[in-house]
Parts: structure tokens; sequence; C-alpha cells
């Protein structure tokens, strides 16, 4: 039997496809949506709360650290849209871009003097990487996972990741999610570190001198991150 393909292709799922997909997604994943949502909102508050404040003038180093958050967090958005349309390789190289900007925020705000060259573009990224591992327990663990499972030519890749609406919470589409739920939760855990002095009640971090922090959430405080990094049913059964 002939395979018959026409010329609109792209355009079928774009504008039909995708669509179906999508519908599945919601309603398979509508929790997941609404927890990583919660949280990007709180670091929405963290980072818009900061630039807004007529009390002070941001430093440039802040207003650096603002702008790059913001387009992670807008990347983190890209990522679960993708996964929403049903393109499920995707997800994962973007959010490794992602925790790389963390990682060079990080950076920048341990080593300020690194920022021009940052910014110029002549830093090596990797470089941030083990910055960032010294601040905040397992990053290099998230950027490890996401370089071996999607941008290198991970389990997934081997094969076929058909474009069809989701009928299960399937191996790949919790994988998906759970880097979604690590990447808005390490957002908000740097965002909430570049700018303590607006943070009320600071989550994850304790102010040790006027520089100095420490990584130091309390026991409910890991316990809830535990929950939610765990995602739905993988936590129903860690109860």
């Amino acid at each position: 039997m002939p395979v018959i393909v026409t010329p609109d292709f792209l355009i079928n799922q774009l504008n039909r496809d995708s669509i179906v997909i999508a519908a599945s997604f919601d309603e398979l994943c509508a929790e997941d949506v609404k927890e990583v949502s919660q949280l990007l909102a709180e670091s929405a508050a963290i980072l818009l709360g900061a630039l807004s404040d007529r009390g002070r003038k941001p430093k440039e180093l802040q207003v650096w650290s603002c702008e790059v958050l913001i387009n992670v967090s807008n990347s983190i958005t890209a990522a679960v849209y993708v996964l929403r349309a049903g393109y499920r390789l995707v997800p994962g190289v973007v959010l490794r871009n992602a925790v790389e900007a963390m990682a060079v925020c990080l950076h920048g705000l341990q080593v300020p003097n690194d920022l021009s060259r940052i910014k110029s573009g002549d830093f090596n990224s990797p470089k941030a990487i083990n910055t960032s591992k010294r601040v905040i327990p397992h990053f290099g663990e998230l950027y490890g996972f996401l370089s071996n499972q999607f941008a290198h030519a991970g389990p997934l890749h081997h094969s076929m990741q058909p474009l069809i609406p989701y009928e299960s919470r399937e191996e790949g589409l919790i994988v998906n999610l759970r880097a979604v739920r690590a990447a808005a939760w390490f957002h908000y855990v740097v965002s909430e570190f570049a700018f303590m002095d607006v943070v009320e009640k600071p989550r994850y971090w304790h102010r040790v001198t006027s520089t100095q922090a420490m990584f130091n959430p309390s026991e409910a405080e890991r316990q809830w991150q535990k929950r939610f990094l765990l995602g739905p049913e993988l936590a129903k059964s860690w109860k």
C-alpha cells in the first residue's frame, strides 16, 4: 500500500493534530500544570517585586539577574507548551538551556567580577555549573539528567515518539513532567537567592552575614519539595 503525504503535513500538525494532543494532555496533566504555575507565579512575584521597588534603584547585577530569570521562566513555559503539543523529545533540551542560564545567574551573583565576561559572551558556561553545585544541592544532577536524557541521544530517542494524543501518564510524559517540575523548583530557589532582601519569609535561604546565605529549608519545606518534585502518582506511592 502506497504512503501518501500531502504538502500540508506541517500545517496539519500545527493547526489540527496539536489541538487534539493538547486536549489529552490537559485531561491527564491539569494538576501538574496548576502546581508548576503556582510556583512560577511565586517566583515572578519576587522578580517583579525586586524591579518595581520604588524605594531603591536596583544595581546592575540585580537588574541582569532579574532579566535572566524572567527569560528562564519563559523557557520553562515554552517547555510545557511543546510537551502539551506532543513533542516528547524537545522539552528537556529547552529546560537544559534554562538550567544552564540559572547556573550562569548563580555564578554571576557569586562572582560579580565575571559579569562583564558573561555579558560579552566570553565566559565558559560549564564553569557556572560547578559554582551552582556548591550553592544548591543536586543542581548538577538535574543538568546531567537533562543532558543524558534529552540533549544527547538518551533512552527516549531510541524508540519512535509519534505525535499522537496522550492515552495515559506514560513513561515519556512522566519523565518530561518531572523535568519541568524540577526546573520550576530550581527557578524559585534561585530567584529567592538572588533577591532575599525582598522576600519577607525565605523558604530556602538563611542569611548568615550581610553577604552570605545558607541553603537551609525547614523539614516541612523539604517534605513539600519532595512531594512537588515527585508529582501526583509518585507522591502517592511515596506516602
